[in-house]
């Protein structure tokens, strides 16, 4: 249908009516964006069918607007060229030795799972805590990157990822925009979930988000002890 009638106007005589240019100001594309700033579009991931009543009760609650929030459908064929494949993560590096807890390391080893927006570190460059936090913006279209292989002379190590706030996905291929029950890769490949191992699973998810690097960095003691297994290190916060 989008086709036809692309390829009726393209074969359509304009009257002279229909050829009177319209001049806008620029003051009226600026009315147009400021009301423009007030409007959100949003894609629900879900395999199931959505609880328009249960999702607008939900939202109103947790966005708790002064003014009321006015939900409205927009159909299929509304905003059809707005990609909502890219979504930013936050995203946990696990078990890396305490010197390469560094802004550097972050943008190295986030950039396997997408394009970097900021790594979680202090004014100096330096990240603590338990884990090296990176924001990405990551490809739903994609599998998720489990982990990342690092190799310091002889010395090679597994490094985990965790993802802070990762909602449902499929444990079979690692994609967000489905679960394993809709997964066509599972049933491409022949492989169920009683035949065929998951690759994927609940422990890509972080426990929670952790207390910002520069927060932990000021807040500690200068006086207090490293602890850990020489993995990492963290300190003590006094009173």
């Amino acid at each position: 249908m989008e086709e036809e009638i692309s390829l009726l106007c393209k074969g359509l005589k304009l009257t002279e009516e229909e050829q009177q240019e319209l001049h806008l100001t620029e003051e009226e594309f600026t009315l147009a964006q400021d009301i423009s700033n007030l409007y959100l579009v949003a894609l629900v991931i879900s395999d199931r069918d959505v609880n328009k009543g249960a999702f607008k009760a939900t939202m109103t609650r947790v966005w708790n607007t002064e003014g009321g929030i006015t939900f409205k459908d927009l159909g299929s064929l509304a905003f059809k060229d707005i990609d909502f494949s890219l979504e930013p993560f936050w995203i946990q590096l696990h078990d890396l030795p305490f010197a390469a807890m560094n802004i550097r390391m972050g943008e190295k080893l986030g950039s396997r799972a997408g394009k970097v927006i900021t790594v979680d570190v202090d004014e100096k460059g330096i990240a603590w805590g338990g884990a090296l936090r990176v924001k990405v913006m990551f490809d739903l279209s994609k599998s998720l990157i489990r982990g990342c292989v690092i190799n310091v002379g002889d010395a090679r190590s597994w490094i985990p990822y965790k993802y802070e706030r990762l909602p449902s996905f499929c444990y079979h291929c690692g994609i967000i925009l489905h679960t394993q029950l809709r997964c066509s890769r599972q049933a491409s490949d022949g492989s169920t979930q009683n035949t065929s191992p998951l690759q994927y699973g609940p422990w890509l998810r972080a426990d929670s988000a952790q207390k910002p690097s520069h927060y932990r960095a000021h807040s500690s003691s200068s006086e207090g002890k490293a602890t850990g297994s020489g993995r990492q290190a963290s300190f003590d916060e006094q009173g």
